[in-house]
């Protein structure tokens, strides 16, 4: 083949691979929503972050949907630590979906699987990032005391003026 008449091909070649990864990545998302979904968190995260792994420099929108399908079931496996530098993360690389109802679901998830603690560390966060919001999240904090905190946490969200 004449190498001039190569060269216009190659755009169009590097498109039809992006366009022949694109389904496979909208596949794994689908896969992981449905593992979230169903209670299956640990299948969520990992076909998630393998397909994020995949989809890097790829559609935004697309790798926001997977980040926050793995920032979720982080948080429902009771992860807290790690929910808690992802949430961090994608603020600074995503911040207009990264807003203080995700903070509040996110802590609420952590509570659901056990982890007050976990679940006070992202409220006090979202409080920090959100001041204009504060009063959801303390009202949020409320209720965790009410559902019963350890002496240990009331004290420390005593000592942050939250009770």
């Amino acid at each position: 083949m004449n190498p001039r008449l190569a060269i216009p091909l190659i755009p169009s070649l590097g498109l039809l691979l992006l366009i022949g990864c694109g389904p496979d990545l909208e596949k794994l998302k689908n896969e992981a929503q449905d593992a979230l979904s169903v209670g299956n968190f640990s299948q969520a995260r990992e076909i998630s972050t393998r397909a994020l792994e995949q989809a890097e420099g790829s559609d935004k929108r697309l790798a926001w949907s997977l980040e926050r399908i793995r920032l979720e079931a982080q948080a429902r496996e009771g992860q807290a630590a790690e929910a808690g530098g992802t949430l961090e993360r994608l603020a600074g690389e995503y911040p207009a979906q990264v807003n203080s109802s995700l903070y509040l679901a996110i802590a609420s998830y952590l509570q659901e699987a056990g982890d007050a603690s976990g679940a006070i560390d992202i409220l006090l966060a979202g409080d920090k990032r959100f001041p204009a919001e504060s009063e959801k999240f303390k009202t949020q904090i409320e209720e965790l005391e009410a559902s019963g905190l350890d002496p240990a946490e009331i004290d420390r969200l005593r000592s942050l003026g939250y009770l």
